[in-house]
């Protein structure tokens, strides 16, 4: 199939523009099959940005996904590659790319064309503020509350699915885990050869893309880490109303956990704790008095860089992402104590600051929906009494984990893809994976890693991080980052058992890896 820019095959690379980029990087792009069951249905162009080996012995190249879905790839690539060698070695090749759908590639979402289209499409509605949820979650006026909630959640993503399907029509069809890990087989093949073994390092949503890629392909696998795994099974298989239960297994152990380090810093480094005898329950009951009251008594936040209110979903919504990064632990204590003191401007300045580091679109939704099932479409009360049993037996941030993950409204997705990959999940791989967990990931818990560990029993080495946080990106650890550069350097994989630590703890100085977090943050989900 031809392309205004080439042929199918064609792999084009460039200097690239962007002023963030490092010296050398390169940017380019790859033509792709665009349906590769039936190949005469056109062409995809994939952007793609490398940075090339340093060291004086190139070992080849590694794919890295930095997650989402909705993350692009070149942005990591060309402006991070430096950060990413120091993980895997300066032997290699970094690549990124633009999964199809999503940044610079081609078909992509843009269901909202324009500037600023869906966020006026979705201010101060609940997919902005989140779900408020009384201090009693079964009392019946809440029931009631939750139910209209739903209501017009629901129609929100009716609305913005049908949106998709009038100014894009099928194109949307085409997104999805299946097609990019094809994508990426396709265009390590153009690069190295059909016989080359591909490397690929996931964080996060990268993971579920990872695993496609290695039961998709088992005798194509290198060198593959999956760090902050979520289950590729479980994703592929399950409604987002179920699987987010699963996500949430570790997360309040997170928030417990954000105020034992609070106290331990001090209230220098934590306002939130008042020194003497304070201890972490008490710091954790009036936090939780606070946004219980927020219910109620939304704050004002006249004076903020958009003037707003900061409400009990927005609350919950700002601590869920705030628990993923512990290098915001201290800056959130100071704007959470600053609330708590009637002055919510840095919160919902964060909350903004937060968002501006997601998709602006709809790419995340037309990845997860065409990777899922169809399901029957449930009822608005069905999602709320499981909402219900969610936040009363495994964690309050249900509702906001709704939120931050957007994966929910696929019964309304009108596309369906042509070709859904569901398994089977442990096929044996030509080469072993190196899995990393962290003992406290607020929505990738450890649980996700052993039970991806348990698919390749044989073929796989499981690497705890014992810390809170998103991935092992959030906490700076030299002992990861020896592991990783020792299995890319020879295959060597951690001995069974191994748990490593941070270098130090949050609130403190030198608990991230700023640089490369930056770079994984600045356009993550």
């Amino acid at each position: 199939m031809e392309h205004a820019l080439g042929s199918v095959g064609d792999v084009v690379w460039t200097n690239c523009t962007t002023p963030m980029a490092l010296p050398g990087a390169e940017c380019g792009y790859a033509l792709v099959p665009l349906d590769y069951t039936n190949q005469t249905e056109g062409v995809a162009k994939i952007a793609l940005g490398r940075y090339n080996a340093t060291g004086p012995n190139r070992k080849g190249a590694v794919f890295f996904n930095p997650g989402g879905p909705g993350v692009d790839g070149v942005f990591l690539a060309t402006v991070a590659g430096t950060q990413l060698q120091g993980l895997v070695g300066e032997e290699w090749d970094i690549i990124g790319f633009d999964p199809r759908g999503i940044g610079l590639s081609e078909p992509t979402v843009r269901c909202f064309p324009g500037n600023g289209t869906r966020e006026v499409f979705i201010a101060n509605t609940v997919l902005d503020r989140g779900f408020d949820v009384s201090r009693d979650p079964t009392d019946a006026t809440n029931w009631y509350h939750l139910l209209e909630t739903q209501r017009d959640a629901n129609a929100l993503y009716q609305t913005q699915f049908e949106v998709c399907k009038n100014v894009q029509g099928d194109s949307l069809r085409y997104m999805g885990t299946t097609s990019v890990a094809r994508d990426i087989e396709f265009i390590a093949t153009a690069l190295q050869g059909n016989d080359t073994l591909i490397n690929f390092y996931g964080w996060s949503y990268g993971t579920v893309l990872g695993q496609y890629l290695v039961n998709m392909f088992p005798n194509r696998v290198g060198r593959v880490v999956f760090d902050g795994v979520a289950d590729a099974e479980a994703w592929a298989n399950d409604s987002p109303y179920s699987e987010v239960q699963t996500w949430l297994n570790s997360t309040e152990l997170t928030y417990r956990m954000f105020f034992d380090d609070c106290v331990k810093a001090g209230s220098s480094l934590c306002p939130l704790t008042k020194g003497g005898g304070d201890n972490a329950s008490d710091v954790y009951n009036r936090v939780e008095a606070f946004i219980n009251e927020l219910y109620d008594e939304p704050l004002p936040a006249p004076n903020g860089t958009i003037p707003g209110i900061l409400t009990n979903g927005r609350a919950r919504i700002f601590f869920m992402r705030v628990l993923e990064n512990p290098g915001s632990w201290g800056m959130a204590a100071k704007a959470l104590d600053s609330a708590m003191n009637g002055n919510a401007s840095a919160v919902l300045d964060a909350l903004a600051h937060q968002a501006a580091g997601e998709p602006t679109d709809l790419q995340r939704s037309a990845v997860t929906c065409n990777d899922e099932k169809p399901f029957a479409p449930p009822t608005p009360g069905t999602l709320v009494r499981a909402a219900l049993q969610s936040l009363q037996t495994i964690s309050r941030f249900y509702y906001a984990a709704i939120i931050t993950e957007p994966d929910s409204g696929c019964q309304y997705w009108p596309f369906n893809p042509p070709e859904r990959y569901l398994g089977p999940w442990n096929n044996t791989p030509t080469n072993p994976i190196l899995i990393i967990s962290n003992t406290a990931d607020p929505i990738t818990p450890l649980v996700n890693g052993e039970r991806v560990h348990s698919y390749f029993p044989n073929s796989s080495a499981l690497l705890v991080l014992d810390g809170p946080g998103h991935t092992s990106a959030a906490l700076q650890s030299n002992c990861t980052i020896d592991a990783t550069r020792k299995y890319f350097a020879d295959g060597t994989l951690p001995a069974p058992g191994t748990v490593c630590q941070p270098n130090s703890p949050p609130f403190f100085p030198g608990s991230v890896n700023g640089s490369l977090l930056s770079g994984l943050s600045a356009r993550s989900a």
